[in-house]
């Protein structure tokens, strides 16, 4: 740490309050890396303990979807990493905004494929839908739709109304786009979202419940040894992560839109790269699954 203070991580004024500084950079640094580690290291295992298995099931098919979306994800934070150990952006505008996207569309392909083996399972709970009628080229077909359809979004969002003030560009930072939460339509965007995000969780933290107790009141004291039960605990783990990674961010992000100002911002832009980079610790669910962390 006292390399990075005395040689590194001074570039940059601490009389600067918009940019995150060095207490802030050395969190950030700290906490991609495990990331990154952890992050990789779940994505090989999980990779050949699927290749071995060859499933062909609609979860599996949505659980490589998760996997291509970590794995994209992990190779972008190299860039965050650096930047955070030089504090010196030299790759452009383009390269910084494609990063920065990047981060936030994982967030949310992420959080859409969840909520769909999430939904998918208490489907199939409910006797709303029968597990012979699940076949593997409609997963497939609904993989294509969510890649393009969000895909369109947030080359809109990200390329069309985020980093397009030319103040970017003319500085050797990045990812400082919360700049842009002046713009009016760039905030009702984000209270969109959050309030999506939020509706969605709660409504399917509380199915999760409801189907776990009632599983449990039915198969108690065996019930590790069924197999309905097991899926809705793995379901129940993906609603867990989406409430620790997601959620934070945007709760903590209706307080920064409303208390951001370019004079007074150091603390919540400190707060809110944190709530940012602890979205990409979901990236060690697969660990979690590998390492027998959920059972």
């Amino acid at each position: 740490m006292e390399v990075i203070n005395a040689s590194v991580l001074v570039n940059v004024s601490n009389t600067d309050l918009g940019q995150c500084d060095m207490y802030c950079r050395v969190i950030l640094i700290i906490l991609y890396s495990v990331v990154l580690l952890g992050g990789t290291t779940g994505m090989v295992l999980m990779s050949c303990m699927m290749s071995k298995r060859s499933s062909q099931s609609v979860i599996a098919t949505f659980v490589l979807n998760i996997i291509a979306l970590h794995s994209i994800l992990l190779v972008s934070l190299p860039f965050r990493v650096s930047y955070y150990f030089s504090a010196t952006w030299s790759l452009g505008s383009f390269a910084c905004r494609l990063v920065s996207s990047i981060i936030y569309s994982h967030m949310y392909f992420t959080f859409v494929f969840y909520v769909a083996i999430v939904i998918l399972r208490l489907l199939i709970y409910f006797k709303k839908l029968q597990v012979q009628q699940l076949k593997k080229h409609y997963a497939v077909a609904l993989s294509i739709i969510i890649w393009t359809v969000g895909g369109l979004i947030f080359l809109t969002v990200f390329f069309l109304q985020y980093g397009t003030d030319p103040s970017h560009s003319k500085q050797q930072r990045c990812f400082e786009f919360y700049r842009d939460l002046k713009r009016k339509e760039i905030i009702v965007i984000n209270y969109s979202m959050i309030v999506t995000m939020m509706i969605t969780v709660v409504i399917l933290f509380l199915l999760q419940l409801v189907v776990i107790f009632q599983l449990i009141k039915a198969l108690w004291p065996d019930m590790w040894a069924h197999q309905e039960f097991r899926a809705q605990i793995k379901s129940f783990f993906f609603v867990l992560v989406i409430v620790v990674c997601f959620i934070p961010h945007h709760v903590f992000r209706v307080h920064f839109i409303q208390n951001y100002s370019e004079r007074e911002n150091s603390k919540l832009v400190l707060y809110n790269e944190i709530c940012v980079a602890l979205t990409t610790v979901c990236c060690l669910d697969m660990l979690c699954f590998v390492g027998g962390v959920v059972h």
